[in-house]
């Protein structure tokens, strides 16, 4: 077993420690981002039950790459003292929990400050680190979020809202996280002094759903949900079949909307009061728009996918192939991008996944490292902070940490 946490120099943040205890998706997966640029990262679980991703076949090996794994009890006092010597050494901490549950634990930012006041601390929650007790100290998950924000409202079909899968709330407030503790880094570098941020789960689902929303707050028009998967608001927009498949487009632009009406054999509604002159989109909920779209679905169910694709081509319409999970690996832009790739597991087994995004010119990030076992790096991170072997061991037999040695290959 090595005695040295040791992570290759590589990507735009080489040399960045960041440490975070969450468990699940949101947190993890904005630590996964910063480990696959290049940054450090202490994974913390706890000793008794490990992250419960780890019940997952397939998911964790993605998820968890690039990490090393400290196994501890942070809020034991023995766990808090290691806890907070590995402060001194790091950037970024992001923690996930029911609101201010470190603070609750003792561990407030001024005492983490104390330790390293350069310190940037991300705490993501669902509901936010202050606020009315019944909201803030409660669990939330990827739908909670979703429906709490006026975002899962929106989704779904006109007769039922459903939420956005998969798991699009962990998703929007990892990629949060992460855009914020560099923003604090970058000051952070500056001055010597750290940043606590608070993101609330329900907060970037209100963000990321305001385009239609913001209508209700100016004006108090509700927007309805879609309609066989088309755009509730604008016609010529959305989800469409042909003889083989389904496929999106979206008929956007003064030349586009004049390019096919003509088409549709509709150019008697260019320049009336639904399709005035310089249209660039039709509304959905007009004579027009209504015809508009029967004339559009009645088009394209009697084409073929390539000619579907060659006559919106033709007049510049964006269009897309909805394609099938089988079908991206073999699509040649996935190809031509390398968008997915393999690595082996701490068992030697190959797998393959979604390849480190986005794509950096000059410091490229890359996938050095699968998803370690529980505990797996314990000894190594405490031997770094100063333990002796004899004190790792002690505080092992009490229960405070987890050792375990790396699965040696088949």
């Amino acid at each position: 077993m090595s005695n040295k946490v040791q992570t290759p120099k590589f990507g735009p943040l080489s040399g960045v420690r960041v440490v975070f205890s969450a468990i699940e998706i949101a947190g993890p997966f904005s630590a996964q981002m910063l480990a696959e640029w290049g940054a450090e990262v202490i994974w913390i679980e706890n000793t008794a039950y490990a992250d419960t991703i780890r019940v997952q076949p397939n998911y964790p090996e993605y998820s968890r790459r690039n990490l090393h794994a400290l196994s501890l009890n942070l809020f034991s006092d023995e766990g808090k003292e290691a806890f907070l010597k590995l402060m001194e050494t790091t950037d970024i901490l992001i923690e996930s929990s029911k609101g201010p549950a470190f603070a609750r634990r003792g561990i407030t930012d001024e005492l983490l400050w104390e330790h390293n006041p350069a310190l940037v601390i991300a705490h993501l929650s669902g509901f936010g680190q202050y606020g009315v007790d019944e909201y803030t100290n409660s669990a939330a998950y990827n739908t909670i979020a979703q429906a709490f924000s006026g975002y899962l409202i929106q989704n779904g079909d006109v007769d039922q809202p459903m939420p956005a899968f998969p798991y699009t709330a962990d998703y929007i407030a990892g990629f949060t996280v992460t855009s914020s503790v560099l923003a604090a880094l970058y000051k952070a570098k500056q001055t010597g002094e750290g940043e606590s941020i608070d993101v609330a789960m329900y907060e970037a689902m209100l963000c990321v759903g305001q385009y239609y929303m913001i209508d209700y707050f100016n004006g108090g028009q509700v927007c309805p949900r879609q309609t066989k998967g088309k755009d509730p608001i604008w016609a010529g927009c959305g989800t469409y079949k042909c003889k083989d498949c389904y496929f999106v487009t979206e008929v956007v632009g003064v030349n586009q909307i004049k390019g096919m009406l003509e088409k549709l054999g509709l150019s008697n509604l260019l320049g009336t009061e639904d399709v005035p002159e310089g249209c660039q989109l039709i509304k959905r909920d007009c004579e027009a728009g209504r015809l508009f779209e029967d004339k559009l679905d009645e088009l394209f169910a009697e084409m073929s996918l390539e000619d579907v694709q060659e006559l919106l081509g033709s007049m510049r319409i964006a269009f897309a192939k909805v394609l099938t999970i089988p079908e991206l690996e073999s699509n040649p832009q996935y190809i031509a991008r390398e968008s997915f790739t393999q690595w082996e597991t701490q068992d030697g087994k190959e797998f393959k996944g979604p390849n480190v995004m986005p794509k950096f010119k000059k410091n490229p990030g890359k996938i050095w490292r699968p998803m370690p076992e529980h505990g797996q790096d314990t000894a190594a991170i405490l031997s770094d902070l100063g333990y002796t072997e004899e004190a790792i061991s002690a505080l092992a037999d009490k229960g405070i940490v987890k050792l375990s040695d790396p699965p040696k290959a088949d």
